[in-house]
């Protein structure tokens, strides 16, 4: 296992800085920044211009692998909020992340390339993923991307094309936060309902698919080696809402044609639910747990009651034509606290995080779990990553997120969280399960924190999740001791340097005795 993968996980928007302002490239969020809806993203962590800082820290830390995005708005940028033509690439912006990848791969970080991490260009409009040519558009940025970065690190640089893509993240996350929930902007004229929600996921799926296909494809012209492909969601216990979405794109390979999808997906969420109860794993159950376990039983019923295999046999279609059989490499998670009758809290009155202060929307926000009242649960990370992976014939698993958020605000009040958990603490909890996951002889292939630094989350600052921390009243400064007294960024590199000690003594006695 000295190819395993220990590493961070970032995202181009959230961590970049220099997007929504004037002269600056204009996302789907620059509206809602600008109406006061949501915290301005501002220079964030500023990454765009202290990667090499960062990346340098990085590898003083023993880390091997880094998770960094593209953004499409900074490489097909508009600079007024309007819909519009698609505009010119700009490879000034692509040779930028050329240099970050090489000085990346040059601190011996294995880069996995997201595509598209929740944002997207303001010209292509509020609601794109309701539209038939997001495909088109999507897959038009995909193969300037792919071509131009890997040419520049082959034949400029000496360096191997890059290996791992992620092309969606969390789609599960981008259509519920958008068209269910008010989290992410959108909700166009008529965006809301059912149908809403399956015709978004399905032009997402649309979409993974043509472009997994493509850069497989521009791969095998170039005689570079074969990549591996995923998309990754947010980890959930409720079927609807995670793992139907990896049954949909596996279809072809099991024989599913669109007459059967309907049995199909029933017999699939049976046997997840069985498999999960069977697990037993310790939620906890206290009174906000059956409020939540409660809601998690109706949505399992709505789904039932309201699935349309119809809506899905554009997709169907779509995978029988492709040039693959498959349309995933490997199994992306993300790991947080995935448990549907976790959803609700012991109302909390006072950390009301959006500019929204209607009733309605207090009352909300009161009783549903913020992030930093997920609760920790490492035991379920191995039963997802099991499960996953045998269902979909023991492809390797990769732990594209897990962490913890603590709540600090700009003008640096915090509160702590109700279980007093340190991210350290938290580290060696999921990394002793890391090591239990492997020794169970399931393919893990990495385990990737969330994140390096604190960052921008969606609207505010305030959920902390960096091993580093910012003070972001006085500057962007990475912080080794958070404002809790504790160095999680040392713990993380003393247990990956246990680990990696642990793993070689362990295939050591496997040479030794076989079988």
């Amino acid at each position: 296992m000295s190819d395993f993968l220990w590493g961070v996980a970032t995202s181009a928007y959230q961590s970049e800085g220099g997007y929504n302002g004037p002269g600056e490239p204009q996302t789907n969020w620059a509206a809602t920044e600008r109406k006061g809806e949501v915290a301005d993203s501002g220079s964030g962590a500023d990454f765009w211009n202290r990667y090499p800082e960062d990346f340098a820290r990085c590898r003083n830390l023993g880390l091997n692998a880094f998770r960094l995005g593209i953004e499409w708005g900074r490489v097909q940028p508009t600079y007024v909020d309007e819909a519009g033509p698609p505009p010119p690439f700009d490879y000034k912006a692509l040779d930028h992340y050329i240099q970050m990848l090489v000085d990346c791969l040059q601190n011996g970080l294995e880069p996995i390339l997201t595509l598209h991490h929740f944002v997207h260009p303001s010209w292509l409009g509020t609601d794109p993923w309701l539209q038939p040519e997001i495909a088109a558009h999507f897959c038009r940025y995909v193969r300037e991307t792919v071509l131009y970065v890997n040419r520049a690190l082959t034949d400029r640089h000496g360096f191997p094309p890059i290996r791992y893509y992620i092309t969606i993240n969390e789609p599960n996350m981008l259509v519920l936060n958008t068209y269910f929930g008010t989290q992410f902007p959108g909700r166009g004229k008529k965006t809301h309902g059912l149908r809403t929600l399956l015709e978004a996921y399905r032009h997402i799926l649309i979409t993974h698919v043509r472009s997994y296909n493509l850069i497989h494809r521009i791969c095998a012209e170039q005689g570079w080696p074969e990549p591996m492909i995923t998309l990754n969601n947010y980890c959930s216990d409720l079927y609807w809402s995670d793992k139907i979405l990896l049954d949909l794109l596996s279809v072809r390979e099991r024989g599913i044609r669109v007459g059967e999808l309907r049995d199909y997906v029933f017999d699939k969420i049976h046997q997840f639910e069985q498999a999960f109860a069977s697990a037993r794993i310790p939620l906890k159950k206290d009174i906000p747990y059956f409020f939540g376990d409660y809601l998690k039983r109706i949505s399992n019923w709505l789904g039932y009651k309201t699935f349309i295999p119809e809506c899905f046999a554009p997709l169907v279609g779509e995978l029988y034509a492709a040039e693959r059989k498959s349309a995933f490499d490997f199994i992306g998670l993300d790991y947080y606290d995935p448990f549907a009758a976790h959803m609700f809290r012991h109302p909390v009155w006072w950390d009301h995080e959006f500019k929204n202060k209607s009733l309605r929307s207090w009352l909300m926000n009161s009783v549903t779990s913020k992030w930093w009242d997920w609760r920790v649960l490492p035991d379920g990370m191995r039963f997802f990553c099991d499960y996953y992976s045998k269902d979909f014939e023991h492809r390797p698993v990769l732990i594209a997120e897990n962490g913890m958020a603590l709540r600090r605000r700009v003008d640096n009040k915090n509160t702590l969280r109700r279980d007093r958990m340190t991210r350290s603490h938290f580290l060696r909890l999921h990394v002793e399960e890391v090591l239990n996951i492997i020794r169970s002889d399931i393919p893990l292939i990495g385990y990737l924190h969330w994140s390096l630094f604190d960052n921008y989350e969606w609207g505010s600052f305030t959920p902390r999740f960096g091993l580093y921390s910012i003070n972001y009243a006085k500057s962007n400064d990475r912080i080794v001791e958070d404002h809790l007294g504790d160095r999680p960024s040392i713990t993380y590199a003393q247990l990956i340097e246990i680990s990696r000690e642990r793993m070689r003594e362990a295939a050591e006695r496997e040479i030794i005795e076989p079988g």
